[in-house]
């Protein structure tokens, strides 16, 4: 409740602040793109000069789920937006469908995932012998600070992977399959825990078992079906057949910031940070890997498998930001902060401590501008 108190005091410090007291501003949509008619009357908040961010579409989608109201025309890539359903379907089905009690509806679920990730990190700390406010932690998980702020789907990704730590390995329990159930309906990448999981158990020679949560991607596998037949194809090229090419280049070739002020200067500062952030979770994740491979556990298995993603993820506009790189690889940074917490080391949380400072720059620069222009 207090991860919730915290979520919601910073979105309405931030409305308040700096978008007039206007809550669609959450949303990020830029004056770019075109709104949907059927929202005009939303008052939508439009950032000026922008092509806004990945939340505008998330909201669309959340007021047309089916792909029967005309929204797809209004999303820079149906087919890729609309497979991450989970998020925009909840808050689709807890307003009822009704399109005047969408927005809010989003706000709680989102809200809602805040919840249940800090509930499962505190269920998770305390079997592994720490205190249970170590939940609170969860607000500081990448994903999670940039969906509050533009409301886009990961936090339930964030919240999921915690959910999987905890009912593979800390507390085994049939609550896990629900789990891989709706991770890959999040975003796609949630089909690596699924895949995780069941090598894992096959490594074991837990056939059975693997068998029946190999299902577990069914339901995903059938909204893919249904896009297929609604929307075109996503062509975008996301990966590459050259290893580390994706982070390779952006290290090599970092953003550059026209230094004007503190602010830029923290900015290309903290964002290199981040780039050599993800690095040593890919260095500890390839480590466990080489150095017992027969030994992982569940969550080293899916740190891996997120590890095996980073080396081919090549798509230039992923490694630009960290709110973009920090955002996707989330579930890696939780997974090894979890496994190096369980053992008491806590040097496993050192890729996450470097990938946080420019998220939080990021966040923060937008009430800096209100309180200095105020």
């Amino acid at each position: 409740m207090l991860c919730c108190a915290l979520a919601l005091g910073w979105q309405t410090l931030l409305v308040t602040w700096h978008y007039d007291g206007n809550w669609t501003a959450l949303f990020y949509t830029g004056d770019y793109g075109r709104i949907p008619p059927e929202l005009a009357s939303e008052g939508i908040y439009r950032l000026p000069g922008s092509a806004g961010y990945d939340g505008q579409f998330y909201h669309y989608i959340a007021h047309d789920p089916f792909l029967n109201r005309g929204m797809d025309d209004y999303v820079d890539n149906p087919r890729l937006r609309w497979r991450r359903i989970l998020v925009p379907f909840l808050a689709w089905t807890a307003a009822a469908g009704q399109s005047r009690w969408v927005d809010p509806a989003y706000f709680a679920v989102t809200l809602a995932w805040v919840f249940l990730g800090a509930y499962w990190l505190s269920r998770y700390c305390r079997i592994c012998g720490h205190h249970p406010a170590w939940g609170l932690a969860f607000l500081l998980v990448p994903a999670v600070l940039v969906s509050i702020e533009r409301m886009t789907i990961d936090t339930a990704l964030a919240a999921l992977t915690i959910g999987f730590a905890l009912y593979a390995e800390a507390e085994p329990s049939w609550k896990l399959y629900p789990v891989l159930v709706l991770a890959p309906l999040a975003r796609e990448t949630g089909l690596l825990l699924v895949f995780a999981w069941c090598a894992w158990l096959l490594v074991r020679k837990d056939w059975k078992r693997a068998l029946t949560y190999s299902t577990a991607i069914v339901p995903f596998l059938g909204w893919l079906a249904f896009l297929s037949a609604r929307t075109a194809p996503d062509l975008t090229p996301w990966c590459s057949w050259l290893p580390l090419s994706g982070i390779i280049t952006r290290t090599l070739h970092p953003i550059q910031y026209p230094v004007t002020g503190l602010w830029y200067a923290v900015a290309a500062a903290t964002d290199y940070l981040a780039v050599f952030g993800i690095w040593t979770a890919f260095g500890f994740a390839v480590a466990a890997l080489a150095l017992r491979p027969r030994k992982l556990t569940p969550m080293e298995a899916a740190a891996a498998a997120f590890a095996v993603l980073l080396a081919f993820l090549a798509r230039p506009d992923i490694w630009t930001e960290a709110y973009a790189f920090g955002r996707t690889l989330s579930p890696l940074l939780v997974l090894l902060a979890l496994a190096g917490m369980a053992r008491g080391q806590w040097w496993a949380l050192a890729p996450l401590g470097l990938v946080l400072p420019r998220i939080a720059a990021q966040m923060v620069a937008p009430l800096l501008v209100a309180l200095k222009s105020g």
